[in-house]
């Protein structure tokens, strides 16, 4: 068992003798020759697969329009027009070749899209109307869990729930109440390696917030998993946007934008970073992979955390002044990068689309900090 975290730096200074015309040269040689994908730039991805880049967009209309880009074919398809749309405050989870999607309408009926990119179909697999949107989903395996709340009076209940594809209905797999200021609420929850983490909010006088950490058999209770005071200070201040599990990690962000990586040592989760706008490169189907990404919105750093060595790297993907991070989604193998133009301060346009493979990434990064035992 790992008795601390120690993180020593390492700092390596690596100069790029490059101009920016060779930076953006050679990135655009790169997207266009093997990549592609400037057919994409106009869309927004929300989830790499294999061989297609699921996106959405807003038709002329204002509907949600998912379709899937293949990027041997070069092809897009727009599978499904979401009319009366309202919000889609959750990611994606991916279970094969589909994505899973929830998403609300101005009804206030909340669905689960199915989105087949080999089929490029889709379906509604579950909808129902309640006080709040299904805001959350998670794969593990081939099972979709998902987060929701209902209130009734004064008395709110959170609840994880799994969708059962046989009775096409959804089973109660962890519950939470509170009313008066008395009981618990489901902040937020993530999949992994066979259980199911949720972030705890006890509404007592002393106000803890907590991982509860349930199997996915019986959904018994296993272990209970607490935050240092730095990632205690993240949960706690302005409610959960993102949480997810990873090979002893987690990552969560707040609804001021603060994202951290945190460790799980023992009992505890223990701040690893924690920087304003870091994101993850989001892979919605929860596979154990040897490296994760993290990036700054808006900012020009990428991080790659190795698992397997507990290593932190930090590269330079040669972006230049007028360019930032827009979005990254990872497949655990590549990862999809959205170049922000930042000269466009009005239409907050992508610039380019590249996918580029972690191995590349990591050879060219420099280690930053060391989690030794």
């Amino acid at each position: 068992m790992r008795k601390g975290l120690l993180l020593v730096f390492t700092f390596a200074v690596i100069l790029l003798l490059y101009g920016y015309a060779d930076q953006e040269n050679s990135r655009k040689e790169n997207s266009e020759q093997e990549n592609g994908l400037e057919n994409i730039n106009k869309y927004s991805p929300i989830a790499l697969l294999e061989d297609v880049i699921v996106y959405d967009y807003f038709n002329d209309d204002d509907a949600l329009v998912i379709g899937c880009y293949d990027m041997e074919s070069k092809n897009l398809s727009d599978v499904i027009c979401v009319d009366g749309f309202y919000i889609s405050s959750g990611l994606p989870a991916v279970i094969d070749n589909s994505v899973i999607l929830p998403v609300t309408l101005y009804t206030n009926e909340h669905k689960l899209l199915m989105i087949n990119a080999d089929s490029n179909t889709s379906d509604t697999i579950f909808d129902e109307n309640n006080s709040s949107s299904i805001d959350m989903v998670a794969a593990m395996n081939t099972a979709i869990y998902m987060l929701g709340t209902i209130r009734d009076h004064s008395t709110e209940t959170s609840y994880i729930r799994k969708y059962n594809e046989k009775t096409d209905k959804v089973d109660i797999c962890v519950e939470k109440e509170f009313a008066n200021n008395t009981g618990e609420q489901i902040m937020a929850f993530a999949c992994s390696n066979e259980r199911i983490y949720a972030i705890v909010n006890q509404m007592e006088a002393e106000k803890d917030t907590y991982i509860e950490i349930y199997d996915d058999k019986n959904y018994d209770l296993t272990k209970k998993l607490y935050f240092d005071s730095e990632l205690k200070k993240v949960v706690s201040e302005n409610g959960i946007v993102q949480f997810y599990c990873f090979g002893g990690y987690i990552y969560v962000r707040n609804f001021s934008d603060y994202g951290v990586i945190g460790k799980i040592e023992n009992d505890q989760v223990k701040t690893l970073l924690n920087l304003y706008k870091l994101r993850i490169a989001y892979n919605g189907r929860n596979t154990e992979d040897n490296y994760y990404g993290f990036f700054l919105r808006e900012g020009k750093d990428f991080y790659i955390l190795d698992v397997d060595t507990d290593t932190l790297y930090q590269t330079d993907l040669g972006l230049s002044q007028d360019e930032s991070f827009r979005n990254v989604l990872s497949n655990g193998s590549d990862i999809c990068i959205c170049v922000l133009d930042e000269t466009d301060t009005e239409a907050f346009t992508t610039k380019d689309t590249i996918i580029v493979d972690f191995d590349t990434l990591k050879n060219k990064a420099y280690q930053i900090k060391q989690i030794a035992d």
